[in-house]
């Protein structure tokens, strides 16, 4: 009998920056992400810092929370679209309203978050990101 040939299947592991300046916040969600068996390679509490590590590191996806020090998770979108097009930003906010949602997408970012997500939600929008698929607000 003839011998079937091997399926090739993508197993790489996704790459992430996480950015949260809530420090306790950012530890659960670079905890959830890892058990979800997805590489956090780098983190940051400040926009800047995540453009940083976006450079450093070269992630398939940011994980950015909107408001932060500095610069903005709209900002950190628009920054890593314009030079690092390879990874696709998710903004993470505690905010839900449409108009925000708007100006995360018009600014690059390819997802959109609430903290108050499921932790199998967030780890979802990452996925999807990571393959160049949107998640928004429902």
């Amino acid at each position: 009998m003839p011998r079937q040939p091997e399926q090739v299947t993508d197993q790489r592991v996704i790459r992430v920056v996480a950015a949260d300046d809530h420090a306790a916040y950012l530890r659960a969600t670079t905890d959830t992400l890892t058990r979800a068996g997805l590489a956090v390679v780098g983190i940051s509490s400040t926009g800047e810092g995540a453009i940083d590590e976006v450079r450093t590191h070269a992630p398939d996806v940011a994980l950015v929370d909107l408001r932060m020090p500095g610069l903005s998770g709209a900002d950190v979108a628009r920054a890593v679209r314009s030079s690092y097009p390879a990874t696709r930003v998710v903004i993470l906010s505690a905010y839900d309203d449409r108009e925000i949602v708007q100006l995360a997408i018009a600014a690059g970012a390819t997802g959109y978050v609430t903290k108050d997500s499921t932790p199998e939600e967030i780890v979802r929008a990452v996925r999807r990101a990571a393959v160049g698929e949107s998640t928004l607000p429902g």
